[in-house]
């Protein structure tokens, strides 16, 4: 993932468009005998297509290129300017304003998220975003878990138009997550009942997640969480609220 090298780190009011079960309605507007596919489980529907494309090169390349054409179409007559797409994906884009057509040869290209803040990396290949429902975007990010998702929240709720009060609220998450008693922020999920920790004195290790329940959190390398997960998006705002 690359997201464009011209936009700004941290943006807000970012909307992600894309189509719907994209190959399950191409093959139907195409003719495919679709009376097998289970429209409405989407892990079942993708194995299912997943499998005919796999066996069939024609089709594979078919259902990409009408993919693409379609997206094109959908810049083309929204008259949509590269400095405004974040990145485009396969069966959608990220965009920084809205779209005025989105039902193009009933293909619609449905609106799926308002993101009111979006924050992008430095090497721009990874973002988080906060959107309208209260939920947040993590992409690009390895190892990602429910706990540190919640840290990112934090983090895109401390952007703020007033810089002193943003860089107090940045400066009181950091030492929040440096200070932590909970173990569990910092237990990576590996397998069921299993996790890993970064201890300082061990390095990376996988235990048992009643081990991690009456550890010690002063044991824990919490500098290697931060540097990881958190500083390249910090990082991020600092650089756009400095300029």
């Amino acid at each position: 993932m690359q997201l464009n090298p011209k936009l700004n780190l941290v943006l807000r009011d970012v909307y992600l468009y894309d189509i719907e079960a994209c190959h399950y309605n191409i093959m139907k507007k195409l003719g495919f005998d679709m009376a097998s596919i289970d429209k409405d489980n989407k892990l079942t529907r993708n194995i299912q297509i997943g499998q005919m494309m796999r066996g069939n090169p024609r089709l594979t390349k078919l259902l990409r290129n009408t993919t693409k054409s379609i997206l094109d179409e959908y810049i083309l007559k929204n008259r949509v300017i590269e400095d405004e797409i974040i990145i485009r994906q396969y069966d959608g884009m990220i965009l920084t304003r809205t779209l005025r057509e989105t039902n193009l040869k009933h293909t619609p290209l449905d609106l799926r998220k308002h993101f009111q803040i979006f924050i992008i990396t430095i090497d721009r290949k990874s973002y988080i975003a906060f959107d309208s429902s209260n939920k947040t975007t993590v992409k690009g990010v390895s190892h990602k878990y429910p706990k540190m998702e919640q840290i990112y929240t934090q983090l895109c709720k401390a952007v703020d138009t007033n810089r002193e009060s943003m860089f107090k609220r940045l400066q009181k998450l950091k030492d929040g997550f440096m200070n932590s008693k909970d173990p569990y922020l910092f237990g990576i999920p590996t397998k069921e009942g299993k996790c890993n920790v970064f201890l300082k004195e061990y390095g990376e290790m996988e235990i048992s997640t009643q081990l991690l329940k009456i550890m010690d959190p002063e044991d824990i390398d919490k500098q290697k969480y931060f540097d990881f997960y958190i500083r390249p998006f910090t990082k991020s705002i600092v650089v756009e609220y400095v300029r």
